[in-house]
């Protein structure tokens, strides 16, 4: 390390961040990235802005120019730098040698997000607000304009039915294919229509409504809307710029705003595709809607409305697929007998028998174990984690557990309940990985792409700097990791019976965390899964009544 400062004892913290906004004016938007190094005493060192994927080359350079050259404080050198991403840690470490590097939960910088977002919003009302972007000129929004007055017109909240108002829209050329699309406005307010990439980004839309309304943190799924507003409500400058180019308004509380949000509640403005994109929907619905007794056919149970059509777009001519209504493909019933049979179990909002689910899950084990999927795996088995919990904290089995339960499954039960050291990260997000591939091939479980999606990229890592974070542990989990970390065999039942009369004698380690008083937070956590579950299954059922 080429550094003639002196090294301490004191631990800097390190790490790239998305930033909280989007950069505008190069292309299509794109959230800049952030290096950032703290001090002990929680000051920023030194930070870098780049490109998304850009800076990590620059990690150990900006590492000793952060020692070296400090924003703020004095030269020193660090005796460890703490970060949570293995790659930046492997690039240090190989830049760095002989500093102590440690890939471990970074939560400060979770704070340092927090007040950028806080700056960001205080400065959001001198923001200029614009419709027209480097690639997209006046008479790609012209067209827009145009398109969503018509369909402003068209008043499609008033012809769909509110537990119908899903469409299902596929756009090959603009990259669109099998999305949902929410028509809003049935009670008279909030006219638009949301696009989700999915269904279970729509399902977890309609939970993080739910959070909010119940006064919980609510989780956000990336999804893009357009929404009409009041004139009035408009910024000065976008009204005037409507004025100068003379763009269509079909009415004073129809003024257009198109708004991208991605997984983290950022907005950003949208790309010159998604303008083409809802100026291809918004002339494509009204014509679909014209068949209004098909339509009211298919909402109550009969043959779905399927139309392709021809619609031109600033960017030329597209052809645009919609369905009514949205058939929940990842919800539907799977084609196998076993699976089928664990599909049914799940379905009537009860205690699921296990005397009933558990010789059907016993079949897949084994059929799992004897498939090539499972050549290369040292234990089959831990598949069962994922099926147990979502019989204990969501009614459900694995022919009905949707992506963003077995999110919750991976990323937060298992870090909390199971007592594994985080190195078994890669084996249970491999393993089960295998397992979902092995369900859709052998299965056809209509969830497996969902469910393989949130098993790939960073799950791994995502996954040991869970099992790593003592905060995330329940009270017998944090009592067999205290005692493991004693040095007692926690794998045994003598080491087991001699670290509990140990601590019997003694305070509990700092590192035990107790319940709250007076609640149990195991039967709390699978009671609020099991509501949010209910839930689902009621708002799902609303939209099928008729059918």
């Amino acid at each position: 390390m080429a550094t003639s400062k002196k090294r301490t004892n004191t631990e800097w913290v390190g790490g790239l961040v998305s930033m909280p906004g989007y950069v505008t004016g190069e292309g299509e938007p794109y959230r800049p990235e952030a290096l950032l190094w703290m001090g002990p005493d929680g000051a920023v060192r030194k930070w870098t802005v780049g490109k998304p994927g850009e800076l990590l080359g620059a990690a150990s350079a900006s590492l000793r120019e952060a020692m070296e050259h400090p924003t703020w404080g004095r030269p020193q050198v660090p005796g460890r730098v703490r970060v949570s991403s293995p790659e930046l840690a492997q690039a240090l470490r190989e830049g760095h040698p002989g500093l102590d590097v440690v890939c471990a939960p970074t939560p400060e910088m979770d704070a340092v997000l927090a007040f950028m977002r806080e700056k960001m919003k205080e400065g959001v009302g001198t923001r200029q607000e614009s419709y027209l972007a480097p690639d997209i000129g006046p008479d790609a929004v012209a067209a827009f304009f145009r398109a969503v007055a018509a369909l402003f017109r068209a008043k499609p909240w008033k012809l769909v039915p509110s537990d119908q108002s899903l469409l299902s829209v596929t756009i090959e050329t603009l990259g669109v294919r099998e999305a949902v699309l929410s028509v809003i406005g049935q009670m008279g307010q909030s006219f638009g229509l949301i696009l989700f990439s999915g269904f279970d980004d729509f399902e977890a839309y309609l939970d993080a409504v739910d959070a909010t309304e119940h006064g919980e943190e609510p989780a956000w799924p990336p999804h893009f809307s357009l929404n009409f507003e009041r004139g009035a409500e408009m910024s000065a400058a976008l009204r005037q710029e409507i004025a100068e180019h003379g763009w269509e308004v079909a009415a004073a509380n129809a003024y257009p705003w198109l708004m991208a949000l991605d997984a983290d509640l950022v907005a950003r403005p949208p790309t010159a595709d998604e303008v083409s994109i809802a100026t291809a929907i918004a002339l494509a619905l009204p014509e679909v809607l014209r068949a209004e007794k098909a339509l009211a056919a298919a909402w109550s149970g009969g043959e779905p409305v399927v139309r392709t059509l021809p619609v031109q777009t600033h960017a030329g001519t597209v052809q645009v697929t919609l369905r009514a209504p949205y058939e929940e493909a990842s919800g539907s019933k799977p084609p196998d007998d076993v699976l089928g049979e664990l599909y049914q179990l799940a379905q009537d909002g009860e205690e699921i028998d296990p005397d009933a689910r558990r010789p059907l899950e016993d079949e897949l084990v084994r059929r799992f174990a004897a498939s090539p999927e499972a050549a290369s795996l040292a234990d089959v088995e831990s598949c069962r984690f994922i099926m147990d919990f979502a019989a204990d904290y969501f009614g459900a089995t694995i022919a009905t557990l949707r992506p963003q339960e077995l999110r919750e499954i991976i990323f937060e039960i298992i870090p909390r309940k199971v007592s594994i050291e985080a190195s078994a990260a890669s084996g249970i997000v491999e393993n089960s990985r295998a397992f979902y591939t092995f369900l859709k091939r052998d299965s056809g479980l209509p969830q497996a792409d969902a469910c393989l999606r949130v098993l790939g990229g960073d799950a791994v890592a995502k996954l040991e700097a869970a099992l790593s974070d003592s905060r995330n542990f329940g009270m017998a989990k944090s009592l067999f990791m205290a005692g493991r970390e004693a040095g007692f065999d926690m794998d045994s039942t003598a080491g087991i019976e001699a670290w509990m009369q140990t601590i019997q004698s003694r305070p509990l380690p700092d590192s035990v965390h107790l319940p709250p008083v007076g609640a149990a937070r195991q039967t709390a956590d699978k009671a609020a899964a099991r509501a949010k579950k209910n839930r689902r299954k009621t708002a799902r059922k609303a939209r099928k009544k008729n059918r």
